[in-house]
């Protein structure tokens, strides 16, 4: 077990357990960083589930139909290529994931006829909201570029809620949809090229961290049991069609002041670098992010509660473990 128990505990505590009870759950995306928090959870919480992921199966493949597998009560589709380096290198992979891989899922939840669907887009798809629209609700529209370095990330997320949103209209898929914002903790790779687990491995070899570009970019942070306990109540009780930012819209900071708090929780000294954007990282990422998180706290009635401290500390931990 690589959570601790307190998190597991926490998101126990947040969800309508008896609703999981006798059920199965067809986990698609299983090795990656949520999947991976999914795994742990079920186990904790003794629930059935299959884990569907091509780094456990290469036969295992989203881009391809999955009619051969029984029934499963509820889907969650956490699959994605979500590091910006590993998608500029596999962009169409990246989109088919999002396309062929939505729609396949879909499929399948009609034939099997499922009691709920946890479809997992980004709030990548808002881009650079208007200052008036931060934080941001889900009604917003967004503008990203269609040929952009990071498009076939973030137009293929806005093709799967569109896709989501067909098969709700015209089939009842019982489908929810949510939109994450920079969740971070343990299973997080070291080399994902995410901020976090950038400044986390330099960290760790002693070296100073880097901020890209002015350092003005700004970003909210959830730790990931707050995350995965909104996501699996709206699995269990969200309402179908559905779309709902999930993340922690306080504090909004930018990457400078970011780095000052990364130091501040491990109790060290602020040690960064500003440097340009690297060829391997998309430059025209979202200037700002935050969202407006009042429609899943309606609907689940769960608020983020741990601190960025606390979820850095955690963190801290886990990659430590990874490190021995």
């Amino acid at each position: 077990m690589k959570i601790n128990t307190q998190d597991l505990e926490s998101i126990k505590d947040r969800i309508d357990l008896p609703k999981l009870e006798n059920k199965a759950v067809l986990l698609i995306g299983s090795s990656g960083f949520l999947g991976n928090w999914f795994v742990e959870l079920f186990d904790y919480l003794n629930i059935e589930y299959y884990k569907f992921d091509p780094i456990l199966n290469p036969k295992q493949d989203i881009t391809k139909p999955f009619s051969q597998l029984p029934r499963y009560d509820y889907v969650i589709n956490c699959a994605g290529i979500a590091s910006p380096e590993k998608y500029m290198q596999q962009p169409v992979l990246t989109m088919d994931i999002s396309y062929i891989g939505t729609k396949n899922v879909l499929e399948y939840a009609i034939k099997n006829e499922v009691e709920s669907v946890m479809m997992f887009s980004s709030s990548e798809v808002y881009g650079t909201p208007n200052p008036q629209a931060i934080p941001t609700k889900e009604t917003y529209i967004g503008a990203i570029p269609t040929m952009g370095n990071r498009s076939c990330y973030d137009i293929g997320k806005q093709v799967l809620e569109t896709l989501c949103n067909i098969y709700y209209n015209e089939y009842k898929v019982p489908v929810k949809m949510v939109r994450p914002f920079n969740f971070y903790g343990p299973y997080m790779g070291i080399n994902d090229n995410r901020v976090l687990s950038n400044w986390m491995r330099n960290y760790l070899q002693d070296k100073p961290i880097t901020i890209y570009g002015n350092g003005k970019q700004t970003r909210t942070f959830c730790y990931a049991s707050d995350g995965i306990a909104m996501i699996t109540e709206l699995l269990l009780n969200g309402k179908d069609g559905e779309i709902y930012n999930v993340g922690n819209p306080s504090p909004e900071v930018n990457m400078v002041e970011l780095a000052n708090k990364f130091y501040e929780s491990l109790g060290a000294k602020p040690n960064y670098d500003l440097i340009d954007y690297p060829d391997d990282y998309p430059d025209d990422e979202p200037l700002r992010r935050c969202p407006n998180i009042d429609k899943v706290v309606a609907h689940t009635n769960i608020i983020p509660i741990v601190d960025f401290k606390r979820g850095i500390k955690n963190m801290l931990n886990y990659f430590k473990i990874e490190q021995e």
